[in-house]
């Protein structure tokens, strides 16, 4: 069976399934700096914490008390404010439940989808010491970009939570948002000098020419229009606890239905601007064009419409010859799914599969169909999903940064007596 053993593990003193956990890597320290969520396992549809995937492209803040902790909001405001964490407690408290997905999120499929070659499996687990962000040579030069794929695989960054805060409106509107103001700057108590090892890793090349802004702490311009949605919010809890510091404790930002970059951790800031703040990770990287010379490239926003399959998997086959579940999980940039077919025809044919109902409209949705395996052979099965805003996967073509994938990736298996 390769799938992880799921049996076997004491918990509260009683037998019972193996936990799922995060596939992590770590610094020199022993401390998790970017880890994978093991989609695979998952039964539900709120992903427990101790599995939620992580990542930090800087430097991870120090870790701050909430007794210490402070932001402030200024720029094109009415009244600047500095709010402490028992102030930002006082007001309304809201709670979202969404999909969090890393822009890079199975970006290793548009790879092996256009070079061809052995197809990425979920299951690959990364090398443990040392996170993207520490594969570098010596001389401050990149890897091997093969070697950097082969140590950090690019599948597996996405977690579905429920998260605890306020509206970010709301605090903008006690701050009194001057009508000039287009944009929101986002700042973060994460700082550093930005590795170009992603770059080189996600676009597969090392020959390109990437601006070095010094150190730089994490930022990014939030589109007001966005900022203001009513689910958009500063979150001091995850799942039902208080923030860990790895999640970005004591607060953060969540924007649902957006790539997981622009949901910032260690809120630092808020500045209210006239204008889109040209931020390295919206300008350079987390964003969307054809070659890195493209002049229209644009920021990595709302995610596509994508759906996975979690069983069958490739590496169960052989099948016997009988019922099979096929399910997985699908979701959406732009609200909720509305429908997801199957085929088991290589895409001939496609059945409408039982989609869970659901009343959130960011969550992803569990789904499922039984299939009848009557005959032996290979089988392709494929799925596809559409949301409420009628797009069927995929929706994001081929970018040089490998971002945002929402390819239909088949699984395929043989059925034998």
């Amino acid at each position: 069976m390769p799938r992880p053993e799921m049996e076997g593990e004491w918990i509260e003193g009683w037998p019972d399934r193996k936990k799922a956990r995060i596939m992590p890597s770590k610094d020199d320290k022993g401390r998790t700096i970017f880890a994978r969520a093991p989609v695979l396992e998952f039964g539900g549809l709120t992903t427990p914490t101790d599995a939620s995937y992580i990542i930090a492209q800087l430097n991870m803040a120090d870790p701050i008390h909430p007794d210490d902790y402070e932001f402030v909001v200024s720029g094109l405001v009415e009244k600047p404010i500095t709010f402490s964490f028992e102030e930002i407690q006082r007001l309304p408290s809201v709670t979202v439940r969404t999909t969090m997905e890393c822009a890079g999120d199975d970006g290793e499929y548009f790879r092996w989808q256009k070079d061809g070659g052995p197809k990425p499996s979920r299951l690959k687990v990364q090398e443990e010491q040392g996170g993207w962000n520490q594969m570098a040579g010596d001389d401050g030069g990149a890897t091997n970009v093969d070697d950097i794929f082969d140590a950090i695989p690019t599948t597996c960054l996405v977690s579905g939570g429920e998260w605890t805060g306020v509206r970010l409106r709301d605090v903008l509107e006690l701050a009194g948002v001057n009508p000039e103001a287009t944009h929101v700057h986002l700042v973060g108590y994460d700082e550093g000098r930005p590795d170009p090892t992603p770059i080189y890793l996600s676009t597969g090349r090392t020959d390109i020419e990437i601006e070095d802004p010094g150190v730089i702490n994490y930022d990014k311009a939030l589109d007001l229009s966005k900022a203001m949605d009513p689910d958009t919010i500063l979150a001091w809890a995850q799942n039902g606890e208080y923030l860990r510091h790895v999640h970005g404790a004591p607060l953060r930002v969540i924007v649902p239905g957006w790539s997981g970059n622009w949901s910032v951790k260690w809120l630092k800031e808020i500045e209210l601007l006239d204008y889109e703040m040209p931020c390295y990770y919206q300008t350079q990287y987390f964003v969307l064009g054809d070659g890195p010379d493209d002049p229209n490239k644009v920021p990595c926003k709302e995610l596509g419409v994508k759906s996975i399959i979690t069983n069958p998997i490739d590496e169960d086959s052989p099948l016997k010859v009988g019922i099979h579940r096929i399910c997985g999980y699908a979701w959406s940039g732009l609200g909720a799914i509305t429908s997801v077919e199957v085929s088991t025809d290589d895409g001939e044919n496609w059945t409408e599969a039982h989609v869970e109902p659901s009343n959130d409209r960011w969550l992803w949705r569990r789904w499922s169909l039984n299939w009848e395996a009557t005959k032996p052979g290979k089988y392709s099965i494929k799925a596809r999903a559409t949301d409420q805003e009628g797009r069927i996967q995929p929706q994001t073509p081929w970018n040089f940064q490998m971002k945002h994938f929402d390819g239909i990736v088949p699984v395929e298996v043989e059925v034998v007596e």
